[in-house]
């Protein structure tokens, strides 16, 4: 009886912490991360965060975290990206998620695409992007043009599928946005962003892209800002709105974005 109570114990004393880690959730194993990563055990940290992404493959703030874990290490640089790049897929507007990936490529000199990466994070609204960009010209800041705009209408203006010529619907908006540079931002630059869908090769979506952030700006210099004034981006497929996976996503990304710079 003894024997048998012994065996029992012992089961016991075995099976507990694997029920209790079997039972788990994603955010249960996200938080034993988050506590590894403060104590700077940074590749334990990368475990318990995949064991809460393999419970939810949606969990933005769990890639998030680990990629913050991988760009620790020169070595697993590559997966810091593949993270960084999840989170953005998940939540195109992450700010922090553009500014980390734009870090990790210039540690690897994807200069082109650290800067693209920086100008998004910056439009967005991130400080430290801004700064990146502008490490000596502290005072130089981005202006949020819909801030201006009495009609209350985004700054943005969208293209159908393999175009870039101008719908007549944002002549109005880009007329206010003339108004509003000549009158009430005169020595502000203006940075216009192209993007497309997925659709096509990236070399075919760098160029649309481009054509399109240069019809705006034709449209621009038409009202009156001087091209001095003006800055255009291509980025392609690079920087999307919304996911590519759906029509409605594919509409979102077909755009020209357009945001003040203070000089």
């Amino acid at each position: 009886m003894k024997k048998l109570f012994v065996c029992f114990f012992l089961l016991f004393v075995i099976f507990l912490p694997l029920q209790s880690a079997i039972a788990l959730t994603a955010e249960g194993w996200f938080e034993e991360g988050i506590s590894l990563e403060n104590q700077c055990v940074y590749k334990e940290a990368i475990k318990k965060y995949s064991e809460a992404i393999k419970l939810n493959s949606n969990y933005s703030e769990a890639y998030f975290r680990r990629g913050i874990s991988y760009a620790m290490a020169p070595s697993t640089s590559a997966e810091a990206l593949a993270d960084f790049t999840r989170v953005i897929e998940l939540d195109p507007k992450n700010a922090d998620a553009f500014y980390e990936r734009g870090l990790v490529n210039a540690y690897l000199i994807n200069n082109e695409q650290a800067r693209l990466d920086m100008e998004t994070a910056a439009c967005l609204g991130h400080e430290g992007a801004m700064e990146w960009l502008n490490p000596k010209e502290k005072e130089v800041r981005y202006i949020q043009l819909g801030d201006y705009l009495a009609s209350g209408k985004k700054p943005v203006a969208y293209f159908d599928f393999d175009k870039y010529d101008i719908k007549p619907a944002y002549n109005d908006l880009l007329n206010e946005i003339g108004m509003v540079l000549k009158e009430q931002l005169p020595e502000t630059l203006v940075l216009i962003m192209g993007h497309t869908d997925n659709s096509g090769s990236e070399e075919y979506n760098d160029n649309l892209s481009m054509r399109r952030a240069e019809a705006i700006s034709r449209n621009l210099e038409e009202s009156g800002i001087d091209s001095s004034r003006i800055i255009i981006r291509g980025y392609g497929e690079k920087n999307p709105a919304s996911s590519n996976k759906s029509e409605e996503g594919r509409t979102l990304n077909r755009r020209v974005e357009l945001i003040g710079v203070e000089r």
